[in-house]
C-alpha cells in the first residue's frame, strides 16, 4: 500500500480517480489562530457540475444525506466550522477564496467547482465577480441543524467536536468515497 505524503499548505492533485473531473486537496496546519484540519484536507472538484441552480439544488438534497442548501457566498473573513463538514457548490461567477488563514493558499473557485471543506479549515472569499453565488449544504448526520462560525482560536470544547465530528461517507453530488479521495496519493 502506498503511504499517503500530505503537502501542508499546498493544493495538490489526487491522482487516483476515475472521474471526468480533476480533484485536488489540501491539507493545513494549526497555524496558532486557526486550528485548520491536521487529519483532513479540503477536497476541490474543478469544473465538475454542469447544471442550473434547481439542478444543483436537486442534486445536492437527492441523496437525503445533506441539508437543503443555502444560496450565498464566503465570509469576507476568516472563519471555521466545528459541527460539521460544509459542502459549496459554486453555480455562478468565480471568486479567489483563501485557505488555511493569512499565510494560506489562494484558490480559484468558479461556476461548476465544488468544494468540501472539513471542520476546523479556515477560508474566507478575497473578492468575486459576475455574480458568485454558492450552494452551501452540511451533512445530515449527527448535524443539530445549526453551523458555528468561529474566528479565532477554538476552546477546548470546540476542539473536542471538531475531532468528534461526522466525517461523510460520500459527496452530495458524485457520491464519491471522501474518505478514500482524502487518503488517495497525489
Amino acid at each position: 500500500m502506498m503511504k499517503m505524503v500530505r503537502h501542508w499548505g499546498k493544493v495538490t492533485k489526487v491522482t487516483s480517480t476515475t472521474t471526468l473531473f480533476d480533484i485536488y486537496r489540501l491539507f493545513a496546519r494549526d497555524d496558532g489562530t486557526f486550528p485548520n484540519n491536521e487529519e483532513y484536507p479540503a477536497l476541490l472538484y474543478k469544473s465538475a457540475f454542469k447544471g442550473t441552480e434547481a439542478e444543483g439544488r436537486r442534486a445536492i438534497v437527492e441523496g437525503g444525506d445533506w441539508t437543503t442548501p443555502w444560496v450565498w457566498g464566503v465570509f469576507s473573513y476568516h472563519h471555521y466550522h466545528s459541527k460539521a463538514w460544509e459542502s459549496l457548490l459554486c453555480i455562478r461567477g468565480e471568486a479567489l477564496v483563501q485557505f488555511g488563514g493569512g499565510s494560506g493558499p489562494t484558490v480559484k473557485v468558479a461556476d461548476g467547482d465544488l468544494v468540501l471543506i472539513p471542520p476546523g479549515l479556515a477560508h474566507r472569499q478575497l473578492d468575486e465577480k459576475d455574480g458568485f453565488a454558492l450552494l452551501g449544504s452540511y451533512p445530515k448526520e449527527r448535524f443539530n441543524g445549526s453551523i458555528d462560525t468561529l474566528t479565532g482560536p477554538p476552546t477546548r470544547e470546540e476542539r473536542e467536536r471538531m475531532a468528534e465530528c461526522y466525517v461523510p461517507e460520500r459527496d452530495p453530488l458524485f457520491h464519491l468515497d471522501i474518505l478514500k479521495l482524502c487518503q488517495s496519493p497525489c
